[in-house]
């Protein structure tokens, strides 16, 4: 997956908000001045919200790691993918 460089450029932590829902989650993502709403996804299911978290946290890495200036070489498209999955493991 793609994230265009505007959004990423923001910390993930300050990015992102997630709220519980009568019938799930919502995250929440914030624009670049946390003033702007840049879209709100519905997770029905922990698990749904797990799997876009992780997806945000790989978007980060990949910028952080390229800072949109070049693409990923293989040894760092797998150290994303190992960072993605270790956290995945750690809320299991």
């Amino acid at each position: 997956h793609r994230v265009d460089r505007r959004q990423r450029q923001m910390c993930i932590r300050d990015r992102y908000e997630v709220l519980t829902a009568s019938r799930g989650y919502v995250i929440l993502e914030w624009g670049s001045t946390n003033k702007t709403l840049e879209s709100a996804t519905f997770c029905p299911t922990p698990e749904v919200m797990k799997e876009a978290l992780l997806n945000a946290l790989e978007g980060y890495l990949e910028y952080k790691t390229t800072l949109c200036n070049r693409n990923l070489t293989d040894e760092e498209r797998q150290s994303i993918q190992d960072q993605v999955e270790k956290m995945d493991d750690s809320i299991r």
